[in-house]
């Protein structure tokens, strides 16, 4: 009986022995599986959009750029994508965006004060103590990935923080037609107009040296502002008196001009009178001195004579004179020295 039952334990022995066997193998494969796809876990492509990076034991080992990214697998390593360097990130700036016009289909008619305070909180005070309201939207970039991951989840509420403050100094810097076109005949003016095509790029300065602040005292956010959109608008109300005012003006300066026009044909009136009277009194005055140049030729001509004495000149003038004034008497009277009438008369 036991040399029957022998070889039956030894087949069943051989055959646990190939189930545990095989099953040692299955289990070996799926170990050496679960380390080879442990090790390449980490094993990544990176968008093009993105840069990866590598915390090993919790400091960054590296910065990886857009590609094919090897990597430890975690706890290892720990790889974390963040936007490139050259993405621009949009951030709508959500506090300018309370208040505004309840009308929106028509957004250059300006905006409404709202009763509620707490609504107001778009509106910003100018140089010039009038009222705007900024809609505003800023795009940043990643300058540094290491501070980037650490301070990520304040980047955005920091950056809203930080562009109200530049905001707020930039606007009570600036009058109201620095920051947007309320007056067209002020608009025009180049200093003015300058300093409002620099309104953006003095936002993103001073937005950028707050953040170089923040960097030099330990607290980068590892971004830099390179772009700020803004759309200004002043209250509906002040938009009305404004169009008020550029038509009282535009009158104005139509009456002035045709007060100038009036008063340039006046005097080209008035300078060719006074031409013609000079003129005039010119010709007269040529004239007269002309009368008495002949008047007086035969007077001058006996003075000038320098061989003749005075009572010759003088006997010589009587002699031209009188000879005339006698033929157009009728009748002539002869007087003697001593007064007395002479006895003969000439016709």
């Amino acid at each position: 009986m036991r040399a029957a039952t022998a070889p039956e334990d030894v087949r069943d022995i051989g055959a646990w022995g190939q189930a545990v066997a095989l099953a040692f193998r299955f289990l070996l494969f799926l170990a050496i599986a679960i380390a080879v796809g442990w090790l390449c876990s980490n094993i990544r492509q990176v968008p093009a959009d993105n840069q990866a990076v590598v915390v090993r034991f919790g400091q960054v080992a590296r910065v990886h750029g857009a590609g094919l990214l090897f990597a430890l697998p975690r706890p290892l390593e720990t790889v974390t994508l963040i936007p490139a360097a050259a993405r621009q990130i949009p951030l709508r700036i959500e506090r300018f965006a309370d208040g505004g016009s309840s009308d929106t289909s028509n957004k250059t008619m300006g905006f409404d004060i709202n009763d509620n305070p707490r609504l107001n909180s778009g509106f910003l005070l100018t140089g010039d103590s009038s009222v705007v309201h900024l809609e505003a939207q800023l795009f940043y970039q990643v300058n540094d990935p290491q501070a980037f991951l650490v301070s990520e989840r304040h980047v955005r509420p920091a950056l809203q923080r930080l562009f109200i403050a530049s905001a707020l100094n930039a606007m009570a810097a600036r009058e109201l037609d620095a920051i947007l076109v309320a007056r067209p005949e002020v608009a025009a003016n180049a200093a003015v107009a300058a300093r409002r095509e620099r309104l953006r790029a003095d936002l993103v300065n001073d937005v950028n040296r707050r953040l170089a602040l923040l960097a030099a005292e330990s607290a980068s956010l590892g971004v830099q502002v390179s772009r700020v959109d803004l759309v200004p608008s002043i209250p509906r109300g002040a938009h009305d008196a404004f169009d008020s005012v550029l038509a009282v003006t535009q009158e104005s300066e139509r009456a002035i001009a045709a007060s100038n026009t009036n008063k340039e044909l006046i005097q080209s009136k008035a300078q060719s009178e006074a031409d013609s009277i000079k003129s005039s009194a010119s010709a007269a005055a040529e004239e007269n001195v002309s009368r008495a140049t002949v008047a007086t030729a035969s007077i001058t001509a006996l003075g000038g004579n320098q061989d003749m004495s005075r009572g010759m000149q003088m006997y010589r003038l009587y002699y031209d004179r009188i000879g005339p004034i006698l033929k157009k008497a009728g009748r002539v009277q002869l007087v003697a020295p001593d007064g007395r009438a002479a006895s003969g008369a000439t016709p």
